[in-house]
């Protein structure tokens, strides 16, 4: 609303100058010399710019005047999704937050894969399938916070890695495990 009074301040002030253009010259340029007058031209020239500034401040003014408080914020509009078909009704997609625990499994999955290349690529095993550097590989695991477990099997040795990573109300555990013969990683869900 001050812009608007502002404006129409500024509209008045032109519309006396185009009145009265010879006030605007003085004002300009006449208090530079001794008995100066302006040219017809300038006069002319004058008249019109103002007029046109006058007129516009005017229409300026109206607009920040009778377009609402400038203050406020206005609410989202629900907009139509453009996919919708010309027989259904159109609805509004709105996107949810992420869910806690389906976040907490994608890390679980990123810190498993980050962590299986590193243990298969520093664990040695005997012929019987046996974990020759325990101590290591539970090093570098510790390292990466994590916990090992290495199961005796007749086949030879199950080594099980986890990671906790706290949840909502529960703990998403990356599991590494691997054997003399292959190596996975899995993200399940324990208590």
């Amino acid at each position: 609303m001050l812009l608007a009074i502002i404006l129409v301040l500024g509209a008045a002030w032109s519309f006396f100058i185009a009145a009265r253009p010879e006030v605007g010259f003085f004002l300009e340029e006449g208090w530079k010399f001794r008995d100066a007058e302006p040219s017809d031209l300038y006069l002319g020239v004058t008249r019109f710019g103002a007029a046109v500034t006058g007129v516009a401040l005017l229409v300026f003014a109206a607009f920040f005047a009778f377009s609402g408080p400038s203050g406020t914020v206005s609410p989202p509009t629900e907009r139509a999704d453009p996919s919708a078909t010309r027989s259904g009704p159109a609805v509004t997609v709105t996107a949810r937050p992420p869910d806690p625990e389906q976040e907490a499994k994608k890390r679980a999955k990123e810190q498993c894969n980050d962590l299986l290349p590193l243990i298969e690529d520093e664990s040695e095993w005997d012929q019987q399938g046996t974990l020759a550097n325990r101590d290591h590989i539970s090093s570098v695991v510790a390292y990466q916070l994590g916990t090992m477990t290495v199961v005796s099997r007749p086949d030879g040795d199950l080594v099980t890695i986890r990671s906790d990573i706290p949840t909502v109300d529960k703990w998403v555990r990356p599991i590494v495990t691997m054997t003399s013969s292959s190596a996975t990683c899995i993200a399940d869900q324990g208590d």
